[in-house]
């Protein structure tokens, strides 16, 4: 049902119509917002007021239509239109100023479609456009900001930048190595102007990104606060991430902007966290990982160790970060994950004895390259029958029928807990290998464009499926052996699942 709509002034001077096609339901239990198919206007300025139903019993107002409780909820156009109709994507940017709680939760398709169109970088430095190449600020307008330096004034330092920080300008680096260095870390600083130098300093490099040259810090620096950190907690956990934080937003700044033109290798993480000539760099970030983890996973009782332990967990995702950074950086990902693997793979043995530990370590890596080397190192520790396979489905099934984990600390009786970490880890290792089966994820990041993800299946990922039912079976023989009774119900349920997407992949 469609329905014409015609809005006319009472005035006498104009003969001005407003008609609004559209539609709308006469459904009395709830107003919907329908989208109009034509707005037309025939004066150059005119505003239409429509009130909402408690409004009705008011006396009649120019220009308004008065609906009732079964009308559509009303809609206020501003004055844009020239007497031209409002194109598709337009009609999307009225202010609706009464619609529903529910209404609200509707996503604008013009909007949703920006936002899928290209990257979320564009969304962030919109604002930043038309500002030209940043310039340093001059020294004439810090001549304050060098006096309250000089004073040991800090609240005025921060104010004063505050200030003068605008997009297209930013501070020498003697300032920002201030902020970081002076106020940032130093043990006296209150914690409120440690947040504050924080934000100036990621202000700074949002309006211009430093390179290897211009950064504040150094390795040596971010060694010697981890160093004292874990000696003697001279830094507040929360400064000490947000130290972490903006220096790993340096390098992916820097790398993004380096990998536009194939300029990698002058970029901060390839002089930091090279595997080909930093690795003792990568072993430190491995260190700081797993001491994190650790942390993280301790148990909580005050406030103030709660606290502690989500900043750390914090410091997890950061570290892992840097270990993307890691692989990625010397245009060989595949090498590098070989070495990045191995290193956490010692490290995850000898260290983290506990599930807790060794599933935050699985679940924050962000290379599935990385996670599927890892988790193939794991399980053939854990599998008594060697083989020499390499990475396929068939190596997958051979760690289902012969892969026995030791039991966790923290298990109790429940010692059905280490088949179901099993079948959790060979899901893992399954969906992470499928990423790695399209080979693009073996190339540079600079190669991965255009490259379509195929799978390429492998002469060893040619599985039957009597092969993955007998796998299958043999691991619930296992189970059911080692327990003496059958494995819970959610386990078996998993391993089913996992099972079906076998046969599913099987081409024989």
């Amino acid at each position: 049902m469609e329905n014409v709509i015609t809005l006319s002034s009472d005035s006498d001077k104009d003969d001005s119509d407003v008609e609004i096609v559209g539609c709308y339901s006469n459904v009395t239990t709830k107003a919907e917002v329908l989208p109009l198919t034509a707005v037309r206007v025939d004066v150059s300025a005119l505003k239409v007021n429509v009130p909402t139903a408690e409004d009705s019993d008011e006396g009649s107002r120019t220009g308004t239509y008065r609906g009732g409780l079964d009308s559509p909820p009303s809609c206020l156009w501003q004055e844009d239109s020239d007497g031209e109709q409002v194109n598709e994507e337009n009609r999307f940017d009225l202010d609706f100023r009464v619609a529903s709680r529910e209404d609200r939760n509707f996503v604008c398709p013009v909007t949703l479609r920006k936002i899928m169109s290209g990257p979320a970088e564009s969304l962030i430095d919109e604002d930043d456009e038309g500002f030209g190449t940043p310039e340093v600020l001059c020294r004439q307008s810090l001549s304050l900001v060098y006096s309250t330096i000089d004073e040991n004034y800090p609240e005025g330092t921060l104010q004063l930048l505050s200030d003068l920080l605008q997009p297209g300008y930013y501070p020498p680096r003697d300032i920002s190595l201030h902020l970081l260095r002076g106020i940032l870390l130093d043990p006296k600083c209150p914690y409120h102007l440690c947040v504050q130098a924080f934000n100036l300093l990621i202000r700074t490099q949002r309006h211009h990104i430093a390179d290897k040259t211009t950064i504040p810090w150094d390795w040596e620096l971010l060694t010697s606060v981890m160093t004292n950190q874990d000696h003697t907690k001279r830094h507040r956990c929360e400064v000490v991430r947000m130290l972490l934080e903006y220096v790993v937003q340096t390098m992916e700044d820097d790398f993004q902007a380096k990998r536009s033109f194939s300029n990698l290798h002058h970029s901060i993480a390839k002089s930091t966290l090279s595997c080909d000539q930093q690795f003792l760099n990568v072993r430190d970030v491995i260190k700081w990982l797993f001491s994190a983890i650790m942390k993280s996973t301790e148990h909580a009782e005050t406030g103030e160790a709660v606290r502690e332990r989500d900043e750390q967990l914090r410091m997890v995702s950061i570290f892992q970060r840097m270990l993307s950074l890691a692989l990625e950086v010397d245009r060989s990902p595949a090498l590098n994950s070989a070495k990045l693997s191995q290193e956490l793979f010692h490290m995850l043995i000898g260290n983290i004895p506990l599930r807790a530990h060794r599933m935050l370590l699985l679940e924050s890596l962000q290379s599935k390259l990385l996670r599927c080397k890892l988790l193939e190192h794991l399980l053939d520790y854990a599998c008594p029958l060697k083989i020499t396979v390499p990475m396929s489905l068939s190596l997958l099934l051979h760690f289902m029928k012969n892969c026995t984990l030791a039991p966790d600390p923290t298990d109790g009786s429940e010692r059905w807990q280490k088949w179901e970490e099993l079948v959790h880890l060979l899901w893992m290792l399954l969906l992470s290998y499928n990423k790695a089966m399209k080979g693009y994820l073996c190339s540079s990041v600079s190669e991965q464009r255009g490259i379509v993800g195929t799978l390429v299946y492998k002469q060893d990922d040619m599985v039957s499926k009597p092969a993955v039912r007998e796998a299958v079976e043999a691991l619930l023989s296992r189970s059911q052996a080692d327990l003496g009774q059958a494995l819970p119900l959610h386990v078996e349920e998993s391993l089913t699942y996992l099972q079906d997407h076998l046969l599913d992949v099987c081409q024989c």
